[in-house]
């Protein structure tokens, strides 16, 4: 069974023929290119495999004629005078010739322009949004990359955060990879956090195959649920999200549920531009609560009051610490 991208190739081929007739549909055509962003990628492949072939057919040519030549000791030798029949051979070996040159051109030219080269985005201290050629989107967050390749934008390598709102098509799986995971989807919406080794991820709608080689088998979420993934730990913990908290950091909240203060640290770096060391004694305490992050500084500060500790230094230069006896 052919694949879809061999399918659209095929199609695109007979348009590029028939677009050589007179009689040739047009519309039919227009509608042809305008169901799919592939059809009109397809087609210029095809026609630019065309072009060059043109291009290059009197060499083509000299490689079919000098592949019609019998070899030598292939005339009959019965006796003198006898007749060699050779045109229809002759013809069979030049157009065989002609159609494993053009084959091989084909072959070589099309994969070289049907997989894109990779994309690469990447967020200073606002989000971006990125918009796929299937009509899907990805927010980035701030400082952030994302390198997007793969001939159907569907290989990925995420650090950083971003949000995920990814169209169902049967014929694609989207994988990204983040943290030392792979994460697999068909068609949701889910958001990405991936911190050093830590990984976060959470779906609002659809499911997510989640995948390592630490993990002894794939982890599948639904909506409504997160995964919390340490590789330096390599343990992984599913819990319940709320749809609201997902992606919250958009309109300027971090929502946590028993979340390490490292974590919870390196959020406040990414999305609220403000630098706070955490001692090796602090980074394992754990924070459950909503920060609201428009004034970074603030933030800290509820953080460090909510756990007890001593905020010490000044911007750009803050030390979370324990309080003194």
């Amino acid at each position: 069974m052919k694949s879809a991208d061999d399918q659209i190739l095929d199609e695109a081929a007979r348009w590029h023929i028939a677009s050589g007739d007179d009689a040739m549909d047009w519309d039919a055509f227009t509608q042809w290119l305008e169901a799919d962003p592939r059809h009109a990628a397809a087609y210029d492949e095809v026609a630019l495999t065309d072009g060059l072939l043109q291009e290059h057919r009197a060499d083509l040519d000299a490689v079919a004629e000098s592949s019609a030549e019998l070899p030598a000791g292939a005339e009959d030798s019965s006796g003198e005078g006898a007749d060699i029949i050779r045109p229809a051979f002759g013809k069979r070996l030049r157009w065989a010739g002609f159609a494993i040159a053009a084959t091989l051109a084909a072959v070589l030219a099309i994969p070289q322009f049907m997989v894109p080269a990779a994309q690469v985005y990447e967020t200073t201290g606002a989000a971006r949004e990125i918009a796929l050629e299937d009509g899907s989107t990805i927010m980035l967050a701030p400082r952030s990359s994302l390198t997007v390749e793969g001939r159907h934008q569907d290989q990925m390598a995420l650090s950083g955060g971003a949000l995920f709102d990814i169209r169902h098509d049967p014929d694609r799986q989207l994988t990204i990879s983040a943290g030392g995971l792979q994460i697999s989807d068909i068609g949701t919406r889910f958001d990405v956090q991936a911190q050093d080794k830590r990984v976060r991820v959470s779906v609002v709608e659809g499911k997510v195959e989640v995948r390592s080689d630490s993990l002894a088998a794939p982890v599948r979420l639904a909506a409504g649920k997160g995964l919390s993934y340490d590789a330096a730990a390599g343990t992984a913990a599913v819990a319940p999200v709320r749809a609201e908290d997902v992606g919250a950091w958009r309109s300027g909240r971090l929502s946590y549920d028993d979340a390490p203060l490292a974590l919870v640290a390196a959020d406040l770096r990414r999305y609220a531009g403000v630098e706070v060391a955490v001692p090796d004694a602090l980074r394992g305490r754990r924070f459950s609560g909503t920060l609201v992050i428009s004034d970074g500084d603030a933030a800290l500060r509820d953080l460090a009051q909510v756990m007890g500790l001593r905020l010490s230094g000044s911007a750009g230069a803050w030390r979370l610490e324990q309080p003194a006896r």
